[in-house]
């Protein structure tokens, strides 16, 4: 062996000796974080399955974390029901809000006590795209959600959902669409001119104005029998610039409120900015996302306060 072999086999071992070294040390560092910082909580040790699911009207595939099989299923409470109790326990179930075809399910997991994770389509296009995955299928989503679902809970960052009154969150989107298809009525009514167009609009326009009035009693009478929610709606409204429509539309579309901090409250509702900032460049912050029709309600509560309400109407001048 020349003295050119000699002298690269020792720097290989130096190398060598030198990542073990640094291995090690990045081992105990990981360690000590661990320890400073749990990533795993308590309840996450468990040997409960995590399952994610893809809804569509008619059915349901459902597929369990770190297994390659899915199972299609009626998009009923008694065939979702049945699997539940014939598979092995449960601890999260993970899925995409669909505009109410998640309820079968819902119902199912609030009865056997199994965390709901509602997961937003962002997130699940993310987690797509680390992985590499271009295809879509149905299956396919219900397993990216699964391992999604399984990664999110293993990191602590599945919280139990807060599932307000159904009834009142079905009142109170019932009134919003009232509302808007008044508003389309009323807009079209006065640029009309043919007497039979006028006569069919004033219709509809009645019509629409006493569906409403039904609607808001229905409101009011959902929530005056509930003590709880009625001393929360009477709370609500003691702050000037919050009527009944806002009250209403807080409990039924934000029942988070009273049980999240103020920040996490403006991160959900969608008024919490987000910066944009990229090495020199600092574009404005903005907002959105979140729950439109809760912003809504708020920006009207805020135009109203800024005039009555004297400690934002001083806040705003400042």
């Amino acid at each position: 062996m020349g003295l050119s072999d000699r002298g690269n086999l020792e720097a290989r071992r130096r190398h060598g000796l030198t990542r073990e070294r640094s291995l090690g040390l990045d081992a105990r560092m990981a360690i000590r974080r661990a320890d400073r910082n749990p990533s795993l909580p308590e309840e996450a040790m468990t040997d409960k399955t995590i399952v994610g699911s893809d809804i569509s009207k008619d059915w349901i595939d459902i597929a369990v974390a770190g297994a390659r099989h899915v199972k299609r299923l009626d998009n009923t409470a008694e065939a979702i029901g049945d699997w539940l109790d014939r598979s092995a326990p449960t601890a999260v179930v993970g899925f995409e809000p669909t505009g109410g075809y998640e309820q079968p399910l819902l119902a199912c997991l609030v009865a056997r006590d199994i965390v709901p994770f509602r997961v937003h389509p962002n997130a699940v296009v993310a987690f797509r795209k680390s992985r590499g995955i271009r295809a879509k299928t149905d299956r396919i989503d219900a397993r990216l959600i699964a391992d999604f679902a399984a990664d999110a809970y293993a990191r602590g960052a599945v919280r139990p959902a807060i599932r307000g009154d159904q009834t009142l969150r079905e009142l109170a989107a019932r009134r919003r669409q009232l509302v808007d298809s008044l508003h389309a009525e009323r807009c079209r009514l006065e640029r009309a001119a043919a007497p039979a167009v006028r006569n069919s609009l004033g219709a509809a326009v009645e019509s629409l104005v006493g569906n409403l009035k039904e609607i808001e009693s229905a409101i009011a009478a959902a929530i005056a029998e509930n003590a709880e929610t009625a001393q929360s709606a009477a709370l609500l409204q003691s702050v000037k610039g919050v009527g009944p429509v806002t009250a209403a539309t807080l409990l039924a579309d934000l029942p988070e409120l009273g049980r999240l901090s103020g920040k996490e409250i403006a991160a959900l509702v969608g008024l919490a900015p987000q910066n944009r900032e990229s090495g020199k460049t600092k574009a404005r912050a903005r907002t959105g996302h979140g729950r439109p029709g809760v912003r809504k309600v708020l920006f009207n509560a805020a135009r109203c306060a800024i005039r009555h309400n004297p400690v934002l109407k001083a806040f705003i001048k400042s």
